[in-house]
């Protein structure tokens, strides 16, 4: 099988298109928040805050949150403004 040529689907336009950028954009801000408390709250805590149980499932909370945000800015990516792509091939 050989890949003859790719020919790029419609382009991504409209109404969904910009508010997928723009969420996008929100969600990316966000991560970088959440990102930026994780470290400030290991770099700024005292070795013995930071042993407890009550730290370790603040800190794995933002992780997880930090994960479900990163799942939805490559869910809009892919739908919203991803193109779609045709290939055609021969063999």
């Amino acid at each position: 099988m050989h890949i003859e040529k790719i020919e790029y689907g419609p382009e991504k336009e409209g109404f969904w298109s910009h508010v997928a950028f723009i969420l996008i954009i929100l969600l990316t801000l966000a991560a970088a928040g959440i990102t930026g408390t994780i470290i400030w709250k290991i770099m700024s805590s005292e070795p013995a805050v930071a042993s407890t149980r009550l730290f370790i499932e603040d800190i794995g909370k933002l992780l997880a949150y930090l994960l479900f945000v990163l799942a939805a800015i490559l869910y809009l990516y892919v739908k919203g403004l991803l193109q779609d792509e045709y290939v055609t091939t021969l063999e």
